[in-house]
């Protein structure tokens, strides 16, 4: 059965971006708009704490997001949201091909279109992780849930028995299956995901080894500070291993470059994710790292815009492209899409990558530029590491802590002499993100530690110690 309809704004995807789009435009009084979805609703960060019950006692089910009962959306919302996938798009006649959960299709008729595809999880070319080549898809299909191995996409159904990924409602069900009846598990990966579930799986009493291709974990902190991580994971019994990768795996044994065999019960990657713009390369959208678009989130094709993780936008420090990865950002960019299909013009804000966690119940941020990364793009940097307290020294239930500040030796391009490029922080027990987001706002207003003057501390005793963070880092640095 084929069905036509006309829409004003066709938003294509139902993750932060694409739910946060259909709002926005609704409160904006463009009310005619369609969601296509493919996938169950989620926050990705939270489905690992509904794996491990730490934070989400009911289980990955709870992780799930009932547009129906959210406060955050039109009410409308439902009856305005197709299960199914968008298969192709005239460009020209501005209408697209929507293929349903029920395999019928729908002729959708827009005024303008937002792609908020996302990412999917992304595997390493390794030996064994398919049950065989002939279950690789091409790059137009478009329907049910896929990863992507090395360069080439394929359904999820075709990985191997034993294999696991952490993107989807679906993949936190599957792990939370395994986790009632494996022994042991594996982690490939240790960015915030890949801990976060080596963290799930070791609650839920598994043996858990974390594999990490780089000198040391966590790719968002620097080594001095993600060695503080690795003591903590240790010390909860989890392994650590750095420095290696996987060049096979054949029924629960993995083998690592050096000849290593290693046994389990199932093995997580959690190597990050890859922009899913099949789509938008079908139709002539360009694409680099991910969907290119303008400082208003507009594609080069007219009417057409592209938020989230399918996006790449300009990182305000290091004046580079690159792909942000951050449910947030794709919200705001999902405002600002619906800002100018208002015909409100708005302007993507500075931005530049943050992450924050914890893992056993020490806190982790990172916010622009590691000190590595400096290096590695050719910047004149250093850093100021300077311990920190959550408390008086006189209150016993004060924590330690660490900041590092990452700042510019010399003036290039952009950079200033000075410029705070990057920060990171370790604190126990306590919640690092206001101090993160302080930074973040410092960093994309291209802020010099001397300007920290105009940063002011509240010191309350219950709350921190009354010494001026601020003022330490000046002193550090030095005041001239």
């Amino acid at each position: 059965m084929e069905t036509t309809k006309k829409v004003e704004t066709l938003i294509i995807g139902g993750g932060p971006g694409g739910r946060t789009a259909y709002a926005a435009l609704h409160r904006l009084g463009k009310k005619k708009s369609m969601l296509v979805m493919n996938l169950e609703p989620t926050v990705v960060c939270s489905l690992p704490y509904g794996v491990g019950r730490r934070l989400i006692p009911g289980g990955p089910e709870d992780a799930v997001v009932d547009i129906s009962k959210s406060p955050r959306l039109p009410r409308d919302i439902v009856q305005n949201t197709i299960i199914g996938s968008v298969i192709s798009i005239n460009t020209e006649e501005k209408v697209a091909t929507i293929k349903t959960q029920a395999s019928e299709y729908m002729y959708v008729s827009y005024d303008n279109v937002i792609l908020a595809t996302g990412a999917v999880p992304w595997i390493p070319p390794i030996e064994g992780v398919l049950m065989s080549c002939d279950h690789r898809s091409d790059n137009e299909d478009f329907s049910g849930e896929v990863v992507c191995v090395g360069n080439q996409f394929a359904p999820k159904a075709s990985l191997a028995k034993g294999i696991y990924v952490m993107r989807t409602a679906n993949d936190a069900r599957a792990l939370d299956k395994f986790a009632q009846e494996a022994q042991s598990a594996i982690i490939i990966g240790s960015g915030a995901i890949g801990l976060e579930v080596a963290e799930a799986l070791a609650d839920r009493g598994l043996t858990v080894t974390i594999i990490e291709a780089l000198p040391h974990l966590t790719p968002a902190l620097d080594k001095d500070m993600a060695k503080l991580l690795e003591k903590r994971i240790e010390e909860r019994g989890i392994k650590v291993i750095t420095e290696k990768q996987a060049t096979s795996y054949h029924n629960g044994s993995l083998t690592l470059n050096d000849g290593t065999t290693l046994e389990a019960s199932g093995v997580v990657f959690a190597t990050g994710v890859r922009p899913d713009t099949r789509l938008a390369a079908k139709i002539g959208i360009k694409v680099e790292k991910g969907i290119v678009v303008n400082k208003y989130m507009q594609t080069n094709i007219p009417n057409i815009y592209a938020i989230g993780d399918a996006t790449q936008i300009e990182n305000t420090v290091s004046r580079k492209t690159y792909l942000p990865l951050i449910g947030t950002l794709a919200m705001r960019q999902a405002l600002i899409a619906a800002l100018n299909i208002a015909g409100k013009p708005t302007e993507h804000p500075p931005a530049t990558s943050w992450g924050v966690s914890t893992i056993f119940d020490l806190h982790w941020g990172s916010v622009g530029l590691t000190e590595e990364l400096a290096a590695s793009l050719g910047m004149k940097a250093a850093a100021i590491v300077m311990p920190v307290r959550t408390r008086e020294p006189a209150m016993p239930e004060g924590k330690s802590g660490q900041w590092k500040i990452i700042f510019s030796t010399e003036p290039a391009d952009s950079i200033k002499k000075g410029q705070i490029l990057g920060f990171q922080i370790i604190l126990d027990g306590e919640s690092p993100l206001s101090t993160v987001e302080r930074f973040l706002d410092m960093i994309v207003r291209h802020e010099t530690i001397p300007e920290l003057i105009g940063h002011f501390h509240i010191h309350s005793p219950s709350h921190n110690p009354p010494d001026d963070p601020y003022m330490g880092i000046m002193f550090r640095y030095g005041i001239n």
